[in-house]
């Protein structure tokens, strides 16, 4: 092997662990994924947002619910409260799970996420 493979593959190790060290020191314990009870059961004592794709919210939401692309949510142009919790659902739960660490990482507290998103919802109402 010469020098800059080496040096090359150092970089490339020491950048790879210092992604690995800020990715698991992360606290996301504010973030919870909850069943369709409970989030039903919850949903009017917060934020309600659809991160889906605006023609799927278009079609068919949950009622009350407001659309935010997960881009747009996370930005300062929304004005969501931060005193309030917020609850997140996408078509099928792993979306609004990244929204809602996003969230978390933003300072928001009490994120619940519809556990298997709207396709849960709409299978059972």
């Amino acid at each position: 092997m010469n020098f800059w493979s080496i040096a090359i593959s150092a970089i490339a190790g020491l950048g790879l662990g210092l992604i690995m060290v800020y990715y698991k020191n992360r606290d996301y314990s504010n973030v919870f994924v909850i069943n369709l009870k409970d989030f039903t059961a919850n949903m009017r004592k917060g934020q309600l947002i659809d991160v889906r794709k605006k023609i799927e919210n278009e079609n068919d939401k949950i009622k009350g619910s407001r659309h935010f692309t997960p881009s747009k949510v996370t930005s300062k142009s929304v004005n969501l409260r931060r005193d309030l919790s917020v609850y997140l659902y996408c078509e099928n739960g792993k979306l609004s799970k990244k929204v809602a660490k996003r969230l978390s990482r933003k300072g928001y507290n009490n994120i619940y996420v519809l556990s298997e998103g709207y396709e849960n919802y709409k299978a059972n109402h």
